[in-house]
């Protein structure tokens, strides 16, 4: 290893010698030998969690129990896009019916004679020779409206 946490070796020496200064020769010895425990249990910490870690991806089975939940997921996903289809045709279908009817209300206020008039199919394929649909007939004039003196409106 180049460097520690980016401190080169000249750099550590320099610590370890200004460190040595400033605590003295009866203090280093403390500092040192708790040093050496800390890194000690700090290894051994370290090597029970890479044990731990190993029998954990051991006994996932080779990762057949991932795949497993790969799978799940992937059907709950095809579930809820087959429900989201079925979903939109539904309130599709009711929509149309609603238009339907709106439809239905409407035609049924109309006078019969704005009613739309349904060409045959005949005279609307062409077969006919050339001849022309017959013309709608032409909507009916309102009655204008009458003067009524005394009234406001």
């Amino acid at each position: 290893m180049d460097n520690i946490f980016g401190i080169g070796m000249p750099e550590l020496i320099l610590i370890l010698i200004i460190a040595g200064v400033v605590m003295g020769p009866e203090r280093i010895g403390k500092v040192a030998r708790w040093l050496g425990k800390t890194s000690a249990q700090l290894q051994l910490i370290s090597r029970s969690f890479i044990r731990q870690l190993n029998n954990e991806l051991d006994g996932l089975d080779d990762g057949r129990a991932l795949r497993d939940a790969m799978d799940e997921v992937k059907i709950l996903r095809q579930e809820l896009q087959s429900l989201r289809q079925e979903f939109t045709s539904v309130s599709t279908a009711a929509a149309q019916e609603g238009k339907m009817a709106l439809d239905e209300i409407e035609n049924s206020i109309q006078p019969p004679s704005l009613k739309s008039i349904k060409p045959d199919d005949s005279q609307t394929e062409g077969t006919n020779n050339g001849a022309h649909a017959p013309a709608t007939p032409p909507m009916p004039t309102l009655p204008k409206p009458v003067d009524v003196p005394g009234d406001s409106e």
